[in-house]
């Protein structure tokens, strides 16, 4: 296991002058950080004010991300229409939810038609941060827990080459992601977050301990615990947890061509666990690393959530290149005083009123024009809200039909499989059938030119049974090798009973089944 800790010397300050703070939020922990001259400390509330970045993020679990290959010729004004068709035929969303659908080419080749999409519902993500919205009144950036990764490569922590896996266990979460040249190209929960792991090992041993009690042998020992107990039931449910991992990196070769992985990154919310990078690297064989990089950032406790630093830097990161940064936050800053609508009215009349006492009328009628001008903006604003709301209503509408036309299709298109097995039945009855009577009579013409006669003849659909009697045996055995080698591609099977001797009147009998194709 090796300890991977980077020391930067960059003055990351200076990309945030216009913020105060950075305030990062771990919404499903409550636990929050601000973040101010290099420097970051605990807070126990939070409160607003509009100097603060404020940061915080969506866990994979909470998401459905996927890629959609798009293909050639869809132009930029239809691609996000196009993807969210996509979206709901492919992935199978539900139509009566409301959805958030984000998205960002997977790598940087401008021929690439494959997107990553972030599907968020509102509902699940509203519960988590109504609590915080509340007090923050606002948050900047909520970045998909996958996408934090992103920051080790933009500011040059790792190279933007290989490629990578990281493992991060949360108290709510845990999840693998993929990077490839330092881009991510997917992502995936395991059902092992912190706290399913404290129920399974209760549920192991049979009894349930204090929780507080596991957590601080977790942190402080790991997987090589002096409690012979705890480190082999422990060691047994990391067994499964990388039975699941590996089943998860063999699908993600397999499907986006990856040949190897250079580097496997472990960590957890409780600091780096004891232990897992040697159980790792000896289960899935990749060079293992803790998940552990301070970026010069000053703290005075032993150990700091990864995510809380990596929050400071993505926001550092999208202050300077807001574009680079996929953003799901539906509760964004409101804009300046001077440009909301209230504001704009309170300057405009206070501009007016000053003009009434004593601006000349020359500078005071292109005022006006100017008020009556905007007015008609904001008319035009709502008119064409309403048509876009009208045409979104239209679209919705007609992805229901297409849902329901694929539906009808695919009843219609097993009513015509059915019928076209039927025809073809049919059609190989009267037009490939061959007459049972044809077949007995080429088969007696074959019995009499070997002096072979028959008794009985029965069928049963293609199965024929024929009770054959000569004063030779050897014309018997003769005749069947014949029709053996004579009929072999028309006859499927053929079997012929002992030939037995008719002391009475010397004769041989023998019972032939043949079973015709």
């Amino acid at each position: 296991m090796v300890d991977l800790k980077i020391m930067s010397t960059e003055n990351i300050d200076s990309r945030i002058k216009k913020y105060k703070n950075i305030i990062t939020i771990n919404s499903y922990s409550n636990i929050y950080y601000e973040y101010k001259n290099q420097e970051l400390k605990k807070l126990e509330n939070l409160t607003y004010n509009d100097k603060n970045f404020v940061i915080s993020y969506a866990t994979n679990k909470d998401m459905i991300i996927a890629s959609l290959d798009v293909g050639e010729g869809i132009d930029e004004d239809e691609l996000e229409e196009t993807l969210e068709m996509q979206a709901y035929e492919e992935l199978g969303l539900d139509e009566e939810l409301e959805y958030t659908i984000k998205y960002q080419k997977q790598d940087s080749d401008e021929l690439s038609t494959i997107y990553n999409l972030f599907i968020t519902e509102m509902e699940v993500l509203e519960d988590k941060l109504s609590s915080i919205v509340d007090e923050t009144k606002y948050i900047d950036l909520l970045i998909p827990a996958p996408l934090l990764y992103k920051t080790l490569y933009s500011n040059n922590i790792l190279e933007n080459k290989n490629v990578h896996c990281y493992i991060y266990f949360t108290m709510h979460d845990a999840f693998v992601s993929i990077y490839k040249d330092g881009n991510f190209i997917y992502s995936k929960s395991v059902e092992f977050s912190l706290s399913q792991i404290y129920e399974k090992y209760c549920a192991l041993i049979g009894e349930k301990i204090p929780e507080k009690e596991f957590f601080e042998t977790f942190e402080s020992e790991g997987l090589k615990s002096t409690n012979g107990l705890f480190q082999q039931n422990l060691m047994k449910l990391f067994g499964e947890v990388f039975l699941q991992i590996n089943d998860i990196l063999i699908y993600a070769k397999r499907a986006y061509g990856i040949e190897s992985i250079q580097k496997l990154f472990l960590g957890s919310v409780k600091g780096p666990i004891i232990g897992l990078g040697d159980y790792g690297y000896n289960y899935l064989g990749i060079p293992t690393f803790n998940l552990d990089f301070n970026f010069d950032i000053k703290n005075d406790e032993w150990y700091v959530d990864q995510y809380q630093y990596f929050m400071v830097k993505s926001a550092l990161d999208y202050v300077q290149t807001p574009e680079n940064t996929l953003n799901l936050t539906f509760h964004p800053r409101p804009p300046t005083f001077a440009k909301r609508a209230s504001g704009q009215f309170i300057i405009g009349t206070v501009f007016a009123s000053l003009l009434a006492l004593g601006i000349p009328l020359v500078y005071l009628i292109p005022s006006y024009m100017n008020d009556a001008y905007n007015l008609k903006l904001n008319m035009n604003d709502k008119s064409l809200s309403k048509e876009a709301s009208k045409y979104k209503g239209i679209l919705k509408e007609k992805q229901l039909l297409i849902k329901a036309d694929k539906t009808e299709l695919k009843k219609l298109e097993n009513i015509f499989e059915n019928k076209a097995k039927t025809l073809t039945s049919i059609h190989n009855k009267k037009v490939n059938y061959k007459f049972k009577s044809g077949f007995l009579y080429t088969f007696g013409k074959d019995l009499k030119k070997f002096g072979v006669h028959v008794e009985a003849i029965s069928s049963n659909e293609d199965n024929f049974t024929l009770y054959l009697l000569s004063k030779d045996e050897k014309k018997i055995t003769k005749y069947i090798k014949h029709i053996s080698k004579k009929y072999f591609k028309d006859i499927k099977n053929i079997d012929i009973r002992r030939i037995e001797i008719d002391d009475e009147d010397f004769s041989y009998r023998g019972v032939l089944k043949v079973e015709y194709k």
